[in-house]
């Protein structure tokens, strides 16, 4: 099975309650703690449909997340979703630069929150379908 949706939060909390907002729309989840973490995830699966970091991560940034991603050709293409408490413009602007697709800000509204995942995941579910009947 694919993943649809890597989540990148030191927030268990915050990683508990995605996951759960995510399976119940049918969403497949995984999870890591920081960038670092999430690349070494990266390496194991194939390309998720989306990813979802927070900026300010232990070990690896999600700033660096985001650029160490765009580099890889096989995951360059994944929408990157900055779900951040970040109120810092400079590091917001940094994600962007980096190739952020979006930014939303913490807290968030899950109705928003799935408005914008759930086209990623079924996109990429089609691609998938696609590529597999070919």
């Amino acid at each position: 099975m694919t993943t649809d949706v890597l989540i990148v939060d030191d927030s268990r909390a915050i990683c508990m309650l995605m996951r759960r907002i995510l399976e119940n729309a049918d969403m497949s989840v995984l999870e890591a703690a920081d960038g670092r973490h999430a690349l070494s995830v990266l390496q194991r699966i194939d390309p998720p449909a989306c990813i979802v970091t927070e900026i300010d991560l232990p070990v690896m940034d999600g700033v660096q997340l985001i650029r160490e991603v765009r580099e890889n050709p096989i995951h360059a293409h994944v929408p990157i979703v900055v779900l951040t408490r970040e109120s810092d413009d400079r590091r917001i602007d940094q994600a962007k630069a980096a190739g952020a697709s979006c930014i939303m800000s913490k807290p968030f509204d899950i109705d928003e929150f799935l408005d914008l995942i759930t086209p990623m995941v079924e996109s990429a579910r089609q691609a998938s379908a696609y590529r597999s009947a070919c």
